[in-house]
């Protein structure tokens, strides 16, 4: 449980700086906007870093992780969990240095998007509009609204630069030329505050260009159609509508202008009908990837047995191809991908975890995912903070004892119950087939039984020869 420890210590030091001043409109859309997305305690953190820096300064005194810990209440593998979410969506850039046993590191704070920016995102806008819901999210857009104003009933009498001021003459000019050079020029070691807003990153190499060049017409010339903007662009929403470079292609040929370039909002348009048509109505879900590497056990061993091959699966699938893999690869019903959602969202539970969970559950109800059932274990493994996939394993393994002890108990008082009905109701209960890591013990358990039977009918046979014998003498 301590796998944090290997990422950073209370005694790291670390400071605040930004090179954007962060005011009280982008507290706003951080508030508004960002934290349905990254939950009330990175929008905590967000601020309670932007706090240390004072007013009209843009960095912070050093100090350690120790005093943010007293200072939000939270254990530092928290913090670091919900730091990484900051990360992730474009709110903080993180540097690291090491000096001999001295680590430090630099948070530098970055400002949200603009409302505009933030509405037209290929990827935020369509995971607020998930997570919040249709009526919440237009009241979000019409706060960040202006109703547009008919300028042309109007004449511009904006006065130029030019209009009001006037230029110093040649001779002023020359005078000062030594000390205007000297004050102009900005040293090699700083910079001006700035306005600028860092966005998140998503790799291109979640995506196969090669892939998507091999299926385009041989007509297209790809040097041409993918510039830096068109490839950021089919990276997000390949990402968003998980799109497959086959499917790409076909959509992009199909937004092509007359001159072999690509109309990205007419791309849009087409990756939204693809995904109504091929999936649902519904929005796609915001879901973290597989499981930390932090918290793995696996990384760099080969599975010896079926448990650890288990192990390994759980820690590099994620939640919704574990629930494809149980479907045979066929569509996943929108209620049952709301559940997962809300193991990642809601429970926090990490992807693995979340991966045994929905798997032990689908094993134990034929099939099914009845939330309920979900949500009560969901709340427990998030009250004890389980972050294995191992520990969330021997947790199922304690869960399905419990229950099949209470099985036999219920069969044993059915048998008491001579009644036809309830007879007949019982007989052709479907038991799914369950994986040998779920019921080791209950099969370890069974030859110390088979062993006393035989020792007793061994007994019983001895004494039913020792019995013919007296009696034919």
């Amino acid at each position: 449980m301590a796998l944090h420890w290997m990422h950073l210590l209370p005694v790291d030091r670390y400071f605040v700086r930004t090179t954007s001043v962060i005011n009280e409109i982008d507290r706003k859309i951080t508030t508004l906007l960002y934290q349905p997305l990254i939950g009330a305690i990175a929008h905590s953190l967000y601020f309670a870093l932007a706090s240390e820096l004072e007013q009209d300064q843009y960095t912070s005194e050093e100090t350690t992780h120790k005093t943010l810990m007293t200072m939000m209440g939270l254990p530092l593998d928290k913090i670091y969990e919900e730091r990484k979410k900051l990360e992730g969506i474009g709110l903080l850039k993180v540097y690291k240095k090491k000096e001999e046993d001295t680590v430090t590191y630099l948070y530098e704070l970055q400002k949200p998007f603009s409302p505009l920016d933030f509405f037209k995102d290929d990827l935020l806008s369509v995971y607020l509009y998930n997570r919040v819901g249709r009526h919440r999210y237009l009241q979000l857009r019409d706060r960040f609204t202006l109703d547009k104003l008919d300028k042309d009933s109007f004449n511009n009498t904006t006065l130029s630069f030019s209009d009001v001021f006037t230029s110093l003459h040649h001779s002023e000019i020359s005078s000062q030329q030594g000390e205007l050079s000297t004050s102009l020029a900005i040293e090699d070691n700083q910079e001006i505050v700035s306005r600028n807003v860092h966005s998140y990153k998503i790799l291109e190499d979640t995506f196969d260009f090669s892939l998507l060049t091999a299926h385009l017409s041989s007509m297209i010339n790809p040097r041409k159609l993918f510039t830096d903007k068109v490839k950021d662009t089919i990276v997000r929403l390949a990402f968003v509508y998980r799109i497959d470079p086959l499917e790409m292609s076909k959509v992009i040929q199909d937004s092509l202008l007359q001159d072999d370039t690509v109309d990205l909002d007419v791309l849009r348009e087409k990756v939204k009908n693809w995904y109504r048509f091929t999936n649902t109505s519904e929005p796609p879900a915001l879901g973290l990837r597989t499981h930390p590497e932090q918290f793995r056990t696996m990384v760099g061993k080969a599975p010896t047995t079926e448990e650890e091959e288990m192990v390994l699966h759980y820690e590099t699938a994620s939640p919704l191809t574990l629930l494809e893999s149980r479907s045979d690869g066929a569509k996943v019903p929108v209620a049952d991908v709301k559940i997962v959602e809300s193991l990642l969202l809601d429970y926090k539970l990490l992807p693995g975890v979340a991966n045994v969970l929905v798997d032990f559950v689908l094993r134990m109800s034929n099939m099914k995912l009845p939330k309920p059932l979900v949500e009560k274990i969901a709340g427990q493994w998030a009250r004890k903070n389980v972050k294995t996939v191992k520990e969330a394993m021997e947790l199922a393994k304690t869960e399905f004892k419990d229950r099949s002890q209470w099985s036999q108990k219920s069969e044993v008082a059915a048998t008491k119950d001579k009644s036809p009905k309830r007879q007949s109701s019982n007989r052709y209960v479907k038991k799914d087939r369950l994986p040998k890591w779920l019921t080791e013990e209950k099969k370890e358990a069974v030859p110390e039984q088979d062993d006393d039977l035989a020792k007793l009918k061994e007994e019983l046979e001895g004494k039913m020869k020792q019995f013919k014998l007296q009696k034919e003498v």
